[in-house]
C-alpha cells in the first residue's frame, strides 16, 4: 500500500514539474517569437520597399544611385578610378587621411574571397549566382519579383498579426495576475 502513495506521489510531482516546464515554455516561446517578429516585420516593410521602390514615391534610378546589380557598393565601372577607391576619386588624386583603400573582406578586384579563384571557382560562382539572382527577383532568367513581394506582404501580415496576438496574451496575463493578487489580498 505505501508504494502506490508514493507511485502517485511521484507521479503528482512529474506532472507538475512538466507543467512548470512547460509554462516556462511558453513563456519563453512567446517573448523571443514577439521580439524576432518585430525584426522581421521591419525587414520584410523595407524589403518590399527597396524592390518597389514607387511606394515610397521613388523612381527605380533614385533608388539605385550609381550601384548596379551584381556590383559591390563603394566600386565603380569607371576606368579612371584605381581598384578600392572611394566613389569619385580617381586614381591621381592623393588621399590626404590614413584610412584604408580597400573594402573590408574585398579583395582588390572587387570581389569577396571565395567568390572565384582557385578554390571551387565553378561551384561557389554559380552558387554566388544563384543568391545574386533571387536577391535581384530572379531564378536564372525568370522574373519572380512578384514572388518576392507577395511573400513580403505575406510576412509583414504574419508578423503583424503576431504581433499583435502576442500583445493581447500579455494583456490577458496581465489582468489575470492582477486578479489573483486582488484575491489573495482580499
Amino acid at each position: 500500500m505505501e508504494r502506490k502513495s508514493t507511485t502517485k506521489f511521484n507521479r503528482a510531482k512529474l506532472i507538475k514539474t512538466r507543467s512548470m516546464m512547460m509554462k516556462k515554455t511558453r513563456k519563453a516561446h512567446l517573448w523571443i517569437g514577439l521580439i524576432c517578429s518585430i525584426f522581421i516585420f521591419m525587414e520584410s516593410i523595407t524589403g518590399l520597399l527597396m524592390n518597389e521602390p514607387w511606394l515610397i514615391g521613388q523612381s527605380q534610378t533614385e533608388r539605385m544611385g550609381n550601384f548596379q546589380p551584381g556590383q559591390l557598393p563603394g566600386t565603380s565601372s569607371d576606368s579612371s578610378q584605381a581598384p578600392g577607391q572611394p566613389q569619385g576619386q580617381t586614381s591621381g588624386q592623393n588621399q590626404t587621411n590614413n584610412q584604408t583603400q580597400a573594402q573590408p573582406g574585398a579583395s582588390t578586384n572587387g570581389q569577396f574571397p571565395g567568390q572565384g579563384g582557385l578554390r571551387g571557382e565553378k561551384s561557389q560562382g554559380s552558387f554566388m549566382s544563384i543568391i545574386r539572382g533571387l536577391h535581384e527577383g530572379r531564378i536564372g532568367t525568370t522574373n519572380i519579383k512578384w514572388l518576392i513581394d507577395l511573400t513580403a506582404i505575406a510576412m509583414i501580415f504574419l508578423t503583424g498579426s503576431g504581433i499583435y496576438l502576442s500583445l493581447k496574451v500579455l494583456g490577458v496575463n496581465k489582468k489575470r495576475k492582477k486578479g489573483r493578487i486582488e484575491n489573495e489580498v482580499a
